[in-house]
């Protein structure tokens, strides 16, 4: 994708008078805010919007969405939209992770457009606007709201903040700047309460999480000379700690709070038995460019990737692939 501003966004937001906003499969604070976020700008700018995603939003976040705009895609009711407008994709920076929508409603559509903040997928054509060095989907779409002349609001504020706060793991991934304060402020000042947005996204879980946790851990596995962590949690730890799928999201970045450790790896099974796998890094290794050799992509520090393989092949291949980048293997 060739260098673009945020009056690129708006040029294509300006071709169609009709949006479908979406984002990735199991979608995070980021995902949604950033979706919340460029709905209210579409009605601001007197364009049709629905925001529909593949999967539902999880209950830890449904608190982001007070006015229920998130709809879950039903070919029977939604497969008349595409056709009427454009879709933009945010918070993913290719189109392979939308789920159904991806065969359901992309090629029916006059136009799509990603806006993101991940690295630059290898797998994609699309056009779209990518900014890696901002800190969350969310901010971009802040600078949005602003290029159009549209207020920030506590309704937009939100959102925004719990974006901003969930992808910069509270203001400490190496993707921190000035510029993110500078946001966070102007957020603040427009209503965003810091404590209780954190309350929200980190301290409302129930036991079964707790219990979630104790089980992944319990099998923690430590290789290349102490500098990588493995975790995996199978469909059964989910059905006997009546966990959701979504509370194991921040097990990652447990090991990482070790010196040592360089690389966290969490290989997660759904209840219907997929698995995918989340990476974090400390800098020595890329695992972006390490979920890319599986299909998936991320940013430096923090990537993840959808496996066709069995949970032992997984674990296997990345641990070989970490250690390898490590000059171990």
């Amino acid at each position: 994708m060739a260098l673009k501003t945020v009056q690129d966004i708006l040029a294509f937001i300006n071709t169609y008078d009709s949006f479908i906003v979406t984002t990735h499969t199991g979608p995070d604070a980021d995902g949604i805010g950033a979706e919340i976020i460029l709905a209210h700008v579409m009605k601001g700018l007197n364009k049709k919007v629905h925001v529909i995603n593949a999967d539902p939003v999880p209950a830890r976040f449904s608190f982001l969405d007070p006015d229920n705009l998130m709809e879950r895609w039903d070919s029977n009711r939604h497969f008349h939209l595409p056709e009427q407008g454009g879709i933009i994709i945010v918070d993913t920076s290719d189109e392979f992770n939308l789920g159904c929508l991806l065969d359901e409603a992309l090629p029916h559509a006059q136009g799509v457009y990603i806006i993101d903040h991940h690295e630059q997928s290898p797998f994609t054509h699309l056009d779209g606007y990518i900014d890696v060095t901002a800190a969350s989907t969310t901010q971009i779409l802040i600078d949005l709201v602003q290029a159009s002349g549209l207020p920030v609001t506590k309704a937009l504020a939100i959102p925004a903040y719990a974006g901003l706060v969930y992808d910069t793991g509270s203001f400490i991934y190496s993707k921190t700047t000035a510029k993110t304060f500078e946001t966070a402020l102007l957020l603040v000042q427009a209503g965003a309460i810091p404590h209780e947005i954190y309350r929200d996204l980190f301290e409302s879980n129930s036991i079964s999480v707790l219990l979630l946790q104790k089980r992944v851990l319990s099998n923690l596995e430590i290789v290349g000379n102490g500098t990588v962590a493995i975790q995996v949690m199978t469909k059964k730890d989910l059905e006997e700690t009546g966990a959701a799928y979504e509370d194991a999201e921040n097990f990652i970045n447990i090991p990482l709070q070790i010196k040592e450790i360089e690389v966290s790896i969490l290989i997660k099974q759904n209840t219907e038995g997929l698995i995918r796998c989340s990476l974090r890094s400390k800098g020595k290794v890329n695992v972006s460019l390490l979920a890319q050799q599986f299909g998936g992509g991320g940013h430096k520090m923090a990537a993840g990737f959808k496996s066709t393989m069995g949970l032992e092949e997984t674990r296997t291949k990345v641990i070989q692939k970490v250690l390898t980048a490590l000059g171990m293997a």
